[in-house]
């Protein structure tokens, strides 16, 4: 059997230097000018004895960009207003955010080189990100950390599964496909309208 192995650590996003990033801290020009780049980050949920509690495994075209979604996301980024409900309620519990870059030694496969300057491309990214959980699943099979990934994939099942089961109760009612439509598009926006 073939084996790749991938050199790589994990580096504490920093707001200034020295300082590691923590949510919901503002972005800082620091973090600008030494973030606004592609990259595969991890998100880390401490308690207040600093064990590990939850991890969040994402990949980005931009990170600065990205953290400002976390910080403050839209009506429709479903994944982000999750992490960002996880992390409001974790500084509750007195837990501690914090993000790190993804850092590998160049590897090459089928004579490819994989160096940092590929992680502007979405597929390397979404490889690496996908090499990274596939590692950390075993390891943490059932037990802590909590792999966020995992828990939101279950909720966007769930999710789509009761959306199937609304459109099919609509479709039993007797309602024809353009009507679904608009019965579901008039849920929506009500659902992301915000509420005063």
């Amino acid at each position: 059997m073939n084996s790749l192995e991938i050199k790589y650590h994990w580096a504490d996003v920093q707001s200034s230097q020295g300082v590691t990033y923590r949510f919901p801290e503002k972005v800082t020009d620091f973090m600008k000018e030494k973030y606004t780049r592609p990259a595969v980050y991890r998100w880390t949920v401490r308690s207040a004895t600093l064990s590990l509690r939850a991890l969040y495994v994402g990949e980005t075209d931009n990170l600065v960009r990205r953290v400002g979604q976390y910080l403050s996301p839209g009506a429709r980024q479903a994944t982000n207003l999750r992490l960002k409900a996880y992390f409001d309620a974790a500084r509750g519990r007195d837990e501690r955010i914090e993000l790190q870059a993804f850092e590998f030694e160049p590897f090459e496969i089928n004579k490819v080189q994989f160096t940092r300057d590929l992680l502007g491309h979405s597929h390397v990214r979404k490889m690496l990100e996908n090499f990274i959980l596939a590692e950390l699943y075993p390891s943490v099979a059932g037990g802590l950390p909590v792999i966020l990934n995992q828990v939101f994939k279950q909720d966007t099942e769930r999710s789509k599964k009761r959306e199937d089961d609304a459109v099919a109760a609509l479709k039993k009612l007797g309602l024809t496909d353009e009507q679904i439509v608009r019965v579901t598009q008039a849920a929506l926006i009500s659902k992301t309208k915000p509420r005063v």
